[in-house]
C-alpha cells in the first residue's frame, strides 16, 4: 500500500499537471489608454494598447495583429481597423461621424490567437459618445427598482452545515447600480432580526451564520420598497473556505472548515489548498481528518502572486468542493512626478522624474475639472484583475488610489461576491484549449503564377513595396502556388509582384492571381455588454443644456504645390558636391539596354543578395577592414534611402537623362561614395511588356498617425472645460534613469489633470494622474 506522502505527491502532481496544460498556450492581456473617454462626433477617439504576456507579466513583443472594434450599445458594429503592434503597443484612432447617436459605446481589441480560448480574453472599453444636436447622455445613479434585488454568495460557493459560514451580500439591479450605503436585516422565518449589515458604496457586504434547518432570509428597504432573500438550504457536507487577504500587509490567512459528514465521505484521503494564477500554481496539502476538522494557514504574500489569485479546495479525486478569488497587491509603489520645464512658444514643456527605468507611456493633458473621463480606464484593474472575474467591477479607480487596509478590504468583498468563476475547474481538469487559430504575425498574401511554368524551382516570385521598405521572395510550388507571410503594410498599399528566373533572377512577364488570406479575422464569440443579460431595456435621457466645446469652421488647407516645369538637371559641369563632376548621358527613346548594366559599366559593382535585394558598391575600399561604400542614388531627385531594388523595376527607355561618376565623394558619415542621378521621361509610358503587377492591399494595417487636436474655437470656455482634451502624447520613452520629457500645447489654463499609463520593458505597470497647477 502506497504511503500517504506518495500519494499526497502523485495527486499534488496531478493537479499541478493539469493547470499547466490548460494555461500551456501564452495568453494575451491587452490594455487601452484613452486620450479620454467622453467624445463628440466630430472628434477622433485616440487610444494606446498596451499588450502583456500572462505568463512572464512582461510586454508581449510577437503580437502583431491586433483587431479594433467600436460598437454601439446594441452590438452593432460601427468601425473596425487591423493595428500592427509593436514591441508590445499599438496606437490607433477611430474617426466619429455626426451620423453617431449620442449614447453608450465599446471599444473592444482582440487577436485571433484569443479565439483558441473557451473564456473571453479579448477587452472592452466603454465610452460615451455626445452628438450635440440630440445632447448628452444623463443617466439616473438611482436603481432600478423593478430589478433591484439581494444576491446572497457563501464565501467559497457553498453554504456548510454544522459550522459558521461567511456569506457576501451584493444589492444591485440588473444594469449593476445599487443603493449607497443601505442597510441589510439577516431575519428568522418569524422576522426576528438576528443582525443588521451596512453595505458599501459599490452595495457589498457580508455576514457570519451557522446555518440550520430554520429559514434564514436577508431584507433591505429601499424608497419604501421592501426587497428580500432566502439563504439557500445549507448542504450536509463540504468545506468552507474563509480567507483574509486585507487585515495583515504582507500575508494572507486561510481558514479551511469542515465536517465529520464530509470526512467520512472522503474516506480520510488527503485534500488540497490548490493556489494558481495561470500556469504558476501551488499545491497544498491540508491536515483535516475526524479530530481536526478545521486548519488555519499562514501564507506570506511573497508565496502568493501579485494580482488575482484563485483559491480552490480540490480532492484525490480532482472534484473541486469550493473555490474563489483574492487579491494581492503589488508591494511595488515606485515614485514618478512632474514638473514645469518651460512656457513658450504656445508650448508647455514637461520633465518628469521616475524610478521605471525604460518605460513606453502615454499621457493624456486635460482641463482639470473635466467631465470627459468620467468612465475610467486604469491600467491595474485592467491588467491584474479584469482578466480573472467574470463580472466587471464599478469606479475601479477607488481601489488603486492610495490603497489602505480599507480599500484592501473593499476589493476582497467585490471580489468575493463574484457569482460564477471566469476559468471553471471542470473546463481546466478536461478540456484544455488547442491551437487552432494561428498567431498571426502580419499579413499572408497567397497567390498563383496564371501561366505554365515548366521548371518551378527555376522560378521565384517577389514581392516589393517601396513605401514599405519590403522586398521579399517566395518559391513556387508544384500548383503553381505562391506565399508571402509576415508582411506589414499600411492600408490601401500597393505592392509589386515580379517573376523572376534563376540563375540571373531576371525578370520573366507573368500575371498572377494573389489574395490576402489572413485579414479578417471575426472574433468567434458573440459581443456582449456588461449586465446584457438584463431583459428590461435602460432608458436615458438627454440634455443640450450642458456646455460643449464650439469649434472653429471648415478648415482652408493649403493644397500641395505642383512643379509643372521639368526638375533641373545636373549640367555636366556642375559640382554640386564640391569634387569630381558628374558625367551626364541623354538616353534614346529606343534604348532597349539593362540599366543595372550601365550603372556597372561606369565604374560601380552591380550584385544581387541571397534575397533578390540589388547591391551596388564603389570599386574602391576605404579602410582595411571596412564594407565597400555605397552610392547616394536619386530618381527625379528623390533619394533612395535604403534599398536599391527600386532600379531593378526600371527600364532604360523611361530614363531621360543619367548623371553618374563612380569617384564623387559625398559629403557623410554613411559610408557613400560615388552619386548616380536618373531622371525619368515627362509622361513616360511603357513601349514594352510590364514585367511587374501591381497588387492592391485592402484594408491592411492602420497607419500610424500623430495626434491632431481640435480645432476649438477657444480654450476659455466652459464648454472646453467640460469635455475638451488639451493634448496627447502618446509614446514618451523613459530613459535609463525613469527620466523623460514631454510637451503639451498652451490652452491658458492654471489648472490640469495629466494621466500618464504604461509599462517598463519589464513588465511594471504605471499609472499615474497628477493635478498640476501653472502659473
Amino acid at each position: 500500500m502506497l504511503s500517504q506522502i506518495i500519494v499526497e505527491d502523485i495527486v499534488k502532481k496531478q493537479i499541478q499537471d493539469k493547470l499547466s496544460s490548460y494555461f500551456l498556450l501564452e495568453r494575451e492581456n491587452i490594455n487601452l489608454h484613452l486620450n479620454k473617454t467622453t467624445f463628440l462626433t466630430n472628434e477622433k477617439i485616440w487610444f494606446k494598447g498596451y499588450v502583456l504576456n500572462r505568463k512572464t507579466h512582461q510586454p508581449f513583443y510577437n503580437t502583431t495583429n491586433v483587431f479594433a472594434l467600436l460598437y454601439d450599445e446594441k452590438g452593432n458594429k460601427v468601425f473596425e481597423k487591423l493595428l500592427f503592434a509593436n514591441n508590445g503597443t499599438f496606437t490607433g484612432k477611430f474617426e466619429l461621424t455626426e451620423k453617431l447617436h449620442s449614447g453608450y459605446y465599446y471599444i473592444q481589441v482582440y487577436t485571433n490567437w484569443m479565439n483558441n480560448f473557451i473564456e473571453n480574453e479579448s477587452t472592452i472599453q466603454k465610452i460615451n459618445i455626445i452628438n450635440p444636436t440630440e445632447g448628452a447622455l444623463i443617466e439616473n445613479s438611482s436603481p432600478d427598482l423593478e430589478t433591484l434585488e439581494l444576491k446572497l454568495n457563501p464565501e467559497g460557493g457553498n453554504l456548510i452545515k454544522g459550522f459558521s459560514n461567511i456569506v457576501g451580500v451584493k444589492l444591485s439591479d440588473c444594469f449593476g447600480k445599487t443603493s449607497n450605503n443601505a442597510e441589510v436585516e439577516i431575519q428568522n422565518n418569524n422576522g426576528d432580526i438576528l443582525q443588521t449589515i451596512k453595505l458599501n458604496q459599490f452595495g457589498f457586504g457580508k455576514f457570519e451564520i451557522v446555518p440550520s434547518n430554520n429559514l434564514v432570509k436577508t431584507v433591505c428597504f429601499i424608497n419604501d420598497k421592501k426587497i428580500e432573500s432566502f439563504l439557500t438550504t445549507a448542504s450536509d457536507t463540504g468545506f468552507s473556505l474563509e480567507i483574509n487577504s486585507f487585515t495583515f500587509p504582507d500575508k494572507t490567512i486561510f481558514k479551511i472548515k469542515t465536517n465529520s459528514e464530509t470526512i467520512s465521505i472522503l474516506e480520510n484521503k488527503p485534500v488540497y489548498l490548490v493556489v494558481n494564477q495561470d500556469d504558476k500554481n501551488s499545491v497544498i496539502p491540508l491536515k483535516l481528518n475526524s479530530q481536526n476538522l478545521e486548519q488555519v494557514l499562514s501564507i506570506l504574500n511573497e508565496n502568493l502572486f501579485e494580482g488575482i489569485n484563485t483559491i480552490r479546495i480540490i480532492d484525490s479525486n480532482l472534484n473541486q468542493w469550493c473555490e474563489r478569488n483574492i487579491y494581492v497587491y503589488p508591494n511595488k509603489n515606485k515614485a514618478i512626478s512632474i514638473l514645469l520645464n518651460s512656457k513658450k512658444n504656445g508650448k508647455i514643456k514637461m520633465v518628469g522624474y521616475s524610478e521605471y527605468a525604460n518605460a513606453n507611456i502615454s499621457i493624456s493633458i486635460l482641463p482639470e475639472e473635466t467631465k470627459a473621463q468620467e468612465i475610467e480606464d486604469n491600467l491595474f484593474y485592467t491588467a491584474t484583475i479584469n482578466p480573472y472575474i467574470n463580472e466587471t467591477l464599478n469606479e475601479v479607480k477607488y481601489y488603486f488610489t492610495e490603497p489602505s487596509r480599507k480599500q484592501f478590504y473593499e476589493l476582497d468583498l467585490a471580489l468575493l461576491n463574484q457569482r460564477k468563476p471566469k476559468y471553471e475547474w471542470k473546463n481546466i481538469i478536461s478540456n484544455p484549449p488547442k491551437s487552432n487559430y494561428s498567431f498571426d504575425i502580419g499579413l499572408t498574401i497567397k497567390g498563383t503564377v496564371n501561366q505554365e511554368l515548366k521548371d518551378k524551382d527555376a522560378y521565384k516570385v517577389r514581392l516589393y513595396s517601396i513605401m514599405d521598405l519590403i522586398l521579399v521572395l517566395s518559391d513556387i510550388n508544384e500548383k503553381n502556388e505562391y506565399k508571402f507571410e509576415n508582411i506589414a503594410v499600411s492600408d490601401s498599399t500597393v505592392v509589386d509582384l515580379s517573376l523572376l528566373k534563376s540563375p540571373e533572377l531576371n525578370t520573366v512577364s507573368s500575371n498572377f492571381v494573389t489574395q490576402v488570406i489572413n485579414r479578417n479575422k471575426p472574433f468567434t464569440k458573440a459581443f456582449s455588454i456588461p449586465y446584457s443579460d438584463c431583459k428590461k431595456t435602460q432608458n436615458y435621457n438627454y440634455s443640450t443644456l450642458f456646455d460643449l466645446p464650439k469649434f472653429n469652421g471648415d478648415i482652408i488647407n493649403l493644397k500641395d504645390v505642383v512643379v509643372k516645369s521639368k526638375p533641373k538637371k545636373v549640367l555636366v559641369n556642375e559640382n554640386k558636391f564640391g569634387n569630381s563632376n558628374l558625367r551626364g548621358y541623354k538616353i534614346e527613346e529606343n534604348n532597349t539596354s539593362n540599366l543595372l548594366l550601365f550603372i556597372e559599366q561606369n565604374g560601380f559593382n552591380v550584385n544581387r543578395t541571397s534575397t533578390g535585394d540589388v547591391l551596388i558598391t564603389s570599386r574602391q575600399i576605404s579602410s582595411i577592414f571596412g564594407a565597400r561604400p555605397t552610392p547616394e542614388v536619386f530618381i527625379d531627385d528623390r533619394v533612395l534611402p535604403f534599398s536599391f531594388a527600386e532600379l531593378d523595376l526600371m527600364d532604360m527607355s523611361e530614363i531621360d537623362e543619367i548623371y553618374i561618376n563612380a569617384n564623387a565623394i559625398v559629403p557623410t558619415s554613411r559610408n557613400k561614395q560615388g552619386i548616380i542621378k536618373i531622371y525619368r521621361r515627362k509622361n513616360f509610358t511603357t513601349k514594352s511588356i510590364i514585367k511587374s503587377v501591381p497588387f492592391l492591399i485592402k484594408e491592411g494595417f492602420e497607419s500610424n498617425s500623430s495626434f491632431k487636436n481640435n480645432d476649438y474655437e477657444s480654450f476659455a470656455s466652459k464648454g472646453f472645460e467640460n469635455f475638451g482634451i488639451v493634448d496627447w502624447c502618446q509614446t514618451i520613452l523613459t530613459d535609463e534613469k525613469g527620466d523623460f520629457l514631454f510637451e503639451f500645447q498652451d490652452a491658458n489654463l492654471k489648472n490640469y489633470k495629466i494621466i500618464i499609463q504604461g509599462f517598463t520593458i519589464e513588465g511594471e505597470l504605471i499609472n499615474k494622474e497628477f493635478k498640476f497647477t501653472i502659473d
